[in-house]
């Protein structure tokens, strides 16, 4: 994976008081000088040899208007403090060189908090629909989602957790069309296989037969009143009451399967809507706009309801169609509104495709047009995942559903770990296997930026070298082996003993963690805090091959063991926020 993490961080001045002593240190110094500067401006130089920070000098220079290479030569021979060690101008560069005492000690002592926000969040994401099975395209929705709301809860913000399931709908109507028109309404036993089955099969027979799309299209009108009398609590005839039974039951099947997903991927939500639930609300919503008309730009067309957003550039949304069938806008708008009414969200989140970015935006725009113009709404796209066979399809019927996927990766993982440990208890072994298979597929479907297209190769997911989960986990668990081997309980130590090249890129690497939380949170991606672990990982074994840990004299012993400790904290807390569990031993 090439991917380069830039170093020169820009960072929002409000989080800065809360975690780096450092740059706060130096910008106090600065100031004694003359010189305000934010903490965004500061960069970690290329090369260690180039000291711990740089400042370069633009900005400042133009803000002071002084040349700025005249700019860093003056300051490194003005600036003294017994924390800085020396100060060197190279062009229009600052590179400081601060005192290992105060470094090291700092570094080490620096407990990892944020703030809490007053700012409200709802993150909306995985959304399955029900009567069709869970593929590793959802996957990733719901891998990115639960990593997002982690980071953003580990950044002070409070955030709740949503789900929205379709429950209703074309699809499931196309999927109770053929249940009847096939199956003649008799429910086998439940199982999802089952459900994925007839939705594929209808997909089939309405390609082949296109003139039948008008039977699926009442079965449509049907389920919509079905569901509408069981929300005011409406007598149903005989047939509504079977509709309503198989729907009731199937979507409780498919339930059952999705949380059964959820739990072995240890992923939690606060609140769950339905779209059936919304369904209703939504065609009364626009009911009153039309009655009322209060807003110009929702209007009847040939029997359909629009909004017509062209003045906005955003093109015609189509909410519910001439045959009277709501189509998602229907559903979305009131679930929109409930969000900031009921549940005093002050920024709403959607994890979704990518390709329904317009969609969204007219969305949006509806919902500020009905007062909601102050509140936040923000879409947080991603591309499809794919395998090396190429892409899928739930309307074919070529899907990869995650049953299949995650067998097939912890299958690989068992072997793994039986080959390298026989002499381990089976429950063990089991156990070890399921943290490694969902560590090597949360951690790929994490490192890649949310805009690229995902290939999914299992055997680069369980690599125990290069940019996988299994190979941070094999750090963690080689830092935990040295801590045990140590036989110490409490750890004290002379930080400033360590002075060696790789020591130093390590507690540097160390320093940089909170600007790498505090950029994915403002970009909302997972990719970079992926590439910082792994660099890392990589940067604590040259540190583990260059400098012995138990065998030198106890203070630098020491020394070594409290830096083995952070690092492990470090990416513990990195785990955390990617959802991945670690291990002790591996």
């Amino acid at each position: 994976m090439s991917i380069k993490l830039t170093t020169h961080l820009r960072i929002s001045h409000s989080y800065f008081f809360m975690f780096s002593p450092i740059k706060s240190t130096l910008i106090k110094i600065l100031k004694k000088y003359g010189y305000n500067v934010e903490p965004g401006i500061f960069s970690v130089p290329p090369k260690i040899e180039m000291g711990d920070l740089a400042l370069p000098c633009f900005d400042l220079a133009k803000k002071y208007k002084k040349n700025p290479v005249e700019l860093a030569k003056d300051l490194s021979i003005k600036i003294q403090d017994s924390k800085i060690q020396r100060v060197e101008a190279v062009g229009p560069y600052l590179n400081f060189y601060f005192s290992p005492k105060f470094y090291n000690k700092t570094v080490l002592r620096n407990k990892i908090k944020f703030a809490k926000s007053k700012k409200r969040v709802m993150i909306e994401y995985s959304q399955p629909n029900t009567h069709k099975e869970f593929h590793i395209g959802h996957l990733r929705n719901a891998v990115l989602g639960s990593s997002l709301v982690n980071l953003k809860r580990f950044c002070g913000q409070n955030v709740l957790a949503a789900n929205y399931l379709g429950d209703t709908g074309v699809h499931v109507a196309k999927w109770l069309w053929w249940f009847f028109k096939k199956y003649q309404g008799r429910l086998p036993e439940m199982k999802t296989d089952f459900l994925g089955k007839i939705y594929t099969e209808a997909t089939f027979e309405l390609e082949q037969n296109p003139d039948l799309t008008a039977e699926v299209s009442l079965m449509h009108q049907t389920l919509e009143k079905v569901l509408r009398k069981n929300f005011v609590r409406e007598k149903m005839d005989e047939n509504e009451k079977l509709i309503f039974e198989i729907w009731q039951k199937t979507k409780q099947a498919s339930m059952k399967y999705f949380f059964g997903i959820y739990e072995i991927l240890n992923i939690k939500f606060d609140l769950c809507f339905f779209e059936s639930e919304e369904e209703f609300t939504g065609k009364k919503l626009l009911t009153d706009i039309l009655n009322n008309n209060t807003l110009p730009q929702i209007k009847k067309s040939e029997g359909a309801i629009i909004a017509d957003l062209r003045e906005f550039n955003l093109d015609v949304l189509v909410l519910i169609k001439s045959d009277g069938n709501a189509l998602y806008g229907a559903k979305d708008l009131p679930l929109g509104i409930k969000k900031f009414k009921k549940y005093k969200v002050d920024e709403s989140v959607y994890i979704v495709d990518k390709r329904q970015s317009l969609y969204l935006q007219q969305i949006f725009k509806i919902l500020s047009l009905l007062g909601y113009e102050k509140q936040i709404k923000k879409h947080i796209g991603y591309d499809f995942v794919t395998l090396p066979e190429g892409a899928m399809s739930s309307r074919k019927g070529n899907v990869v559903v995650f049953d299949d996927f995650y067998e097939e990766v912890l299958k690989k993982c068992l072997l793994e770990t039986e080959k390298r440990h026989p002499d381990w208890p089976k429950i063990k072994i089991k156990k070890t296997a399921q943290v490694l298979a969902l560590a090597g597929i949360k951690f790929f479907l994490l490192k890649y930026d949310n805009s690229s297209v995902i290939v999914f190769d299992v055997e680069k997911a369980l690599a125990f070298e290069g940019d996988s989960g299994l190979y941070l986990l094999y750090v963690l668990a080689r830092i935990s082996s040295i801590l045990k081997k140590s036989k110490i309980s409490f750890l004290s130590g002379n930080a400033d003993l360590l002075i060696e090249t790789t020591e130093k890129k390590l507690l540097q690497k160390i320093a940089e963690f909170e600007e790498v939380l505090i950029k994915a949170n403002e970009e909302d991606t997972l990719n970079g805090l992926c590439v910082y672990l792994l660099e890392l990982g990589q940067i604590f074994n040259c540190f583990y091959h260059d400098c012995p840990i138990l065998t030198v004299e106890k203070n630098l012993r020491q020394a070594r063991l409290l830096l083995c400790q952070k690092t492990a904290e470090i990416m513990n807390i990195g785990l955390k926020i990617l959802n991945i569990e670690s291990l002790q031993e591996m």
